[in-house]
């Protein structure tokens, strides 16, 4: 089983502090190095996430624009195409004010 990044991002930053409090070991390279290994991490997986939600947005939009097409290729009603665009604009305010 493994871990969530958030509990180990948690842990490595306990463990710098445990190295910088210890009284035998004020080992300031390795305090930095473990400090800075939890930033990029966090970092990482904020961005890791932004894309995944900018994926799922996307493709949203691609299901919507696939359903224009079709509605204009097998003649649907306007109505139809109307109410794909309508979710297109939605998706696109959803967007522009997350």
């Amino acid at each position: 089983m493994r871990a969530k990044t958030e509990t180990i991002i948690e842990k490595l930053r306990t463990l710098a502090e445990d190295i910088y409090f210890e009284v035998f070991s004020k080992d300031g390279v390795a305090n930095l190095a473990i400090v800075e290994a939890a930033d990029w991490m966090g970092e990482l997986c904020n961005e890791l996430l932004f894309q995944k939600r900018l994926v799922e947005k996307y493709a949203d939009a691609g299901k919507i624009c696939a359903k224009i097409y079709i509605a204009r290729n097998i003649s649907l009603s306007e109505k139809d195409v109307v109410s794909a665009l309508a979710e297109i604009d939605e998706l696109y305010r959803e967007e522009n004010h997350n």
